[in-house]
């Protein structure tokens, strides 16, 4: 016969029972949160990883955008483009890293700048632009440095061999297409406004008599004539705005262009009071601006701005 648990024995057993339950609830419990804390752990170990790994692949594509960039501005494909925007590309042949060549190709790219003309490299060390260049000049030989002009649709024009600095390349640029630009018609047109009038008073002024008390007279009437004309002139020409990259030398036989005129003024008031010594210094100033005047017309197209 089987004996049964006494009532004591009974409880014992379900206080057992319900203390083991507890224990497995709180390693459950813990166990888990600790995991967690030990997957968070793990995750703050490979989140630097990831963000590193996303940095490499960021900083790659840019290379890789500035590498294409670039490239953009060299070979066929960029000529062609370049003569959509221009009707004259300046194209210059160098070598990359060789420091003539390079400098070389920094003045082509200024002197374009300083025209209006498209820009364009050929770096001839990258053997792909060396074939594309050789085929479009039909198998013709080049050198390094050199700078080559292009017409639309893409006729070459002219070639300067060996280093040219910016004024060579802007002036051969112009040579190859001497189209004035809108504000130069516009200056041009204001100064054949003043042109003839200005030559009949100074012609006046030069055939005075400035031994006899009516040449000095006259001369100092026609000067003053011909300066109210030239201030005139100069306003107007104030008014037209030039290309950025040629608005210093404008603004420059402008002042020049003032500066006459107020000279003119000095030497009819010496002229009044009969100081031909002085008069004579005056003239003589005047006589070196129209030099440096005449100069800076002719760089600008400027053909009837000082005659």
């Amino acid at each position: 016969m089987k004996s049964t648990p006494s009532p004591r024995v009974r409880l014992f057993a379900v206080l057992a029972l319900i203390l083991l339950a507890g224990a497995g609830a709180y390693l459950l419990i813990h166990g888990s949160s600790n995991s967690s804390s030990a997957s968070n752990a793990a995750g703050t170990q490979v989140t630097p990883h990831t963000t590193t790994h996303a940095q490499t692949t960021a900083k790659q594509s840019s290379k890789s955008h500035e590498s294409k960039r670039k490239k953009s501005v060299e070979g066929v494909a960029a000529l062609d483009a370049a003569l959509v925007a221009h009707p004259l590309v300046v194209v210059s042949v160098y070598a990359r890293n060789v420091a003539t060549d390079n400098l070389a190709m920094i003045e082509a790219r200024a002197g374009a700048a300083r025209v209006g003309a498209g820009f364009v490299a050929f770096n001839v060390f990258d053997e792909k632009i060396a074939r594309q260049l050789a085929t479009l000049l039909g198998g013709n030989a080049t050198s390094n440095p050199e700078v080559l002009f292009f017409k639309r649709p893409r006729n070459p024009v002219f070639r300067l061999q060996g280093f040219a600095d910016s004024q060579v390349v802007a002036q051969a640029a112009r040579n190859a297409y001497p189209q004035s630009e809108p504000w130069v018609s516009d200056a041009n047109r204001i100064c054949g406004r003043f042109a003839a009038p200005l030559s009949t008073v100074r012609a006046r002024a030069r055939s005075a008599d400035l031994d006899t008390a009516a040449g000095l007279k006259q001369a100092a009437a026609a000067l003053n004539q011909a300066a109210t004309l030239l201030n005139k002139e100069t306003k107007s020409l104030s008014a037209v705005r030039a290309n950025v990259s040629v608005a210093k030398d404008y603004a420059q036989l402008v002042a020049d262009l003032r500066q006459i005129a107020t000279n003119m003024s000095s030497e009819a008031t010496a002229l009044r009071s009969n100081d031909k010594a002085t008069a004579k210094t005056i003239d003589q100033r005047n006589a070196a601006l129209f030099v440096s005047a005449s100069a800076l017309a002719a760089n600008l197209q400027l053909s009837t701005c000082v005659s």
